[in-house]
Parts: C-alpha cells; structure tokens; sequence
C-alpha cells in the first residue's frame, strides 16, 4: 500500500470530498467520491467526473472568491466556509462545510458533509426545548394548584 492510496482510503473513510482546482480554474475530483457526495451531485460519478464550476451552488461561488484570495496569499493551514444548507437534486438538505487548502502550488477544495452533527445538534436541541417546556408546565400546574 503506497502513502497515495493510504491517503485515499483513509479520506473514503472519513468520506470527505477532495477536488483540485486547476490551472485554468476548474474543480477535478482529487481520490475516492464519498456517496454522500454522489447523492448531492450525481455527476462527480461520471467518466470522468463532471465538475461544474462551483458545483452549481451560490454559497460555494462565493467562498471560491475567498479561496482564491487565500491560495494566494500562501498563508499556511486553511480557510473554513462555515456550515451551509443545500438542497440535493432528489430535495434532500446536505448540512456542509468547506475548506480551501493549499499544499505547495496545489489548491484543493475539501468538502465535509456536516449533516449527521447538524441532525445531532437539532436533536440535543429539540429534547432541550422539550424538558423546558416540560418543567414550564409542571411549575404552572403546581401553582395553579396553590391557590
């Protein structure tokens, strides 16, 4: 096992999407499709993958325009986009989260599907509000019954 296909796997695994951009700008996939990824553009499965610019989402064009600017600059680490919400071709949310990473003269383009922490998240929360309300209305009828 050579430390190229390790690293590929080992992204599979974490199924984080990889794209380079090229010379003239343009996003290839770098290694392995994650399936979420293939559910959120059907097309990165094609031979070969079709990548459209900015992945066909608004939010992503923007941060490419931040991306740029920090490719640029050399600055070392990376350049988070923060989470977003997109909508996938079959009206699934894909919760996700960009990165910019710059290794060498390489630019790279890492995806995270944030989905399964934001589902987490919404639940803490939900039980949250639930108990609140809860101990809310325990503490009206105890006093409504004290008078």
């Amino acid at each position: 096992m050579t430390e190229e296909s390790t690293a590929r796997d080992l992204l599979a695994a974490l199924e984080v999407a990889v794209l380079e951009q090229d010379d003239d700008g343009s996003l290839r996939v770098a290694g392995s499709i994650p399936e979420w990824f293939a559910r959120f553009r059907p097309g990165s499965m094609s031979v070969p993958p079709r990548i459209e610019a900015a992945l066909g989402s608004a939010f992503l064009e923007n941060f490419l325009v931040e991306a740029e600017g920090f490719w640029d600059s050399e600055d070392a680490g990376r350049l988070r986009s923060g989470m977003w919400t997109e909508a996938g071709p079959d009206g699934d949310d894909f919760h996700l989260e960009a990165s910019a990473v710059r290794i060498g003269r390489r630019r790279f383009l890492v995806i995270e599907d944030q989905t399964p922490v934001y589902d987490e998240k919404q639940s803490v929360l939900q039980r949250a509000r639930s108990q609140n309300l809860s101990r809310r209305e325990r503490r009206r009828e105890e006093e409504n019954k004290a008078r």
